[in-house]
C-alpha cells in the first residue's frame, strides 16, 4: 500500500490491528482505541505503564484518591484526616476573698482540661483582682494536677485598685485538671466574678488532636 495524500478517501475504514482506528468519525475513533485496552465504563482512566505503552486504570471505588505508588498511580482510600477539638470552659458565680497566706483554691476557677488522645491542650484564665482597698502583694498562680505552671504577682498601696491578669499553658492533652490560687502577703486579696456581660473572669482550655 502506498501513501496517502492529505485529501485521499478511503472506501473501507482501516482496522486498528493494520494502523487505522476502525471508524469513520473523531469520537468513534477514540473511543475504539480507548477500547483496546480493555471494556470502558465511566470514570476509567489511562495511564502509561513501565512499557511506555498506554493503558487503562480502572475507576476507583468512592471517597478513594488517586495516588503514587513509586512510580505508578492508584486508587487508594484516604483517611478522613481533619483536627478533633474539645474545649470546656468555667464561670465564677460569687467574687473570692481571702486574707491567707497559704495558697488557696480559687472558688469556680477550677477546670477538667479538655480531653483529646495523642493531642494537645491550651489552658487560659483570666481574671480580674483587687487589693481590698490595702496596701501589700497578692499572688495568683495556675497549677495542672497541682504542679505549678504559670503565676502572676502584683504588689499595691493603699487605695482600691483593679489589675487584669492572664496565665497560661500548653501542654498535653489527657483530662487533667486546672486550677488558680491565690494567697496574700498581709491583708486581703479579692477576685472579681463577672459583672453583668463584663467577662472579668473565666478559665477555659482547649484540646487539639
Amino acid at each position: 500500500m502506498g501513501a496517502f495524500s492529505s485529501d485521499s478517501t478511503l472506501s473501507t475504514p482501516v482496522a486498528i490491528n493494520k494502523g487505522g482506528t476502525g471508524q469513520t468519525t473523531a469520537q468513534a475513533a477514540l473511543d475504539a482505541l480507548a477500547a483496546a485496552s480493555g471494556s470502558l465504563v465511566q470514570g476509567d482512566v489511562f495511564i502509561v505503564d513501565a512499557s511506555g505503552n498506554v493503558v487503562r486504570l480502572a475507576r476507583g471505588s468512592d471517597n478513594q484518591t488517586l495516588v503514587m505508588n513509586g512510580s505508578n498511580p492508584n486508587w487508594e482510600t484516604v483517611s478522613s484526616g481533619g483536627a478533633t477539638v474539645a474545649t470546656t470552659s468555667v464561670k465564677p458565680t460569687a467574687s473570692f476573698t481571702t486574707s491567707s497566706t497559704s495558697f488557696t483554691d480559687i472558688t469556680g476557677m477550677t477546670v477538667s482540661m479538655a480531653d483529646v488522645t495523642s493531642g494537645k491542650c491550651i489552658t487560659t484564665a483570666d481574671l480580674t483582682v483587687d487589693n481590698s482597698g490595702a496596701s501589700g502583694e497578692t499572688f495568683v498562680i495556675l497549677l495542672v494536677d497541682d504542679t505549678i505552671v504559670n503565676g502572676q504577682q502584683i504588689i499595691t498601696t493603699s487605695g482600691e485598685i483593679e489589675f487584669p491578669m492572664s496565665l497560661s499553658y500548653a501542654g498535653d492533652s489527657d483530662g487533667t485538671t486546672a486550677k488558680l490560687q491565690m494567697k496574700v502577703s498581709a491583708n486581703n486579696g479579692r477576685m472579681l466574678y463577672n459583672s453583668g456581660s463584663s467577662v472579668l473572669c473565666q478559665i477555659n482550655s482547649m484540646g487539639v488532636g
